[in-house]
């Protein structure tokens, strides 16, 4: 498993898609998987900064064919799917992880919690 730790500021987003089109690199993937991929990670980032806090950490693992990112923050509340106007200007983050991601969910991590999706690589 690799990771990445940020800090809960406005620039963790970029540096976590920079880091994942490191990791990336010389994994072959379709470039929808690519996009999704950083799409997903950057929304769950995102979320981690405004709502989380810190301890951030991205971490992700590569099983048969899946790729499972994970997001830890310092925030105690449970991600939900919410349901906002088409003019609301933020909240569709786990929206788009739900409707993208193949599998997704969260747990409690001490006095924070980690949110995960997976992503089949093909």
């Amino acid at each position: 498993m690799t990771r990445l730790e940020l800090r809960a500021d406005p620039s963790a987003a970029r540096r976590t898609r920079t880091w994942l089109r490191e990791q990336f690199a010389a994994i072959t993937l379709t470039t929808q998987a690519r996009q999704t991929l950083e799409l997903l990670t950057t929304e769950l980032v995102t979320n981690a900064v405004r709502h989380g806090g810190e301890p951030i950490e991205v971490r992700w693992r590569r099983t048969d064919g899946t790729v499972r990112v994970s997001v830890s923050d310092g925030g105690g509340g449970r991600p939900q799917v919410r349901h906002v106007p088409p003019t609301a200007t933020g909240g569709r983050g786990v929206a788009l992880v739900d409707t993208l991601a193949h599998r997704w969910g969260s747990d409690r991590a001490g006095s924070g919690k980690t949110v995960w999706f997976e992503l089949p690589l093909t």
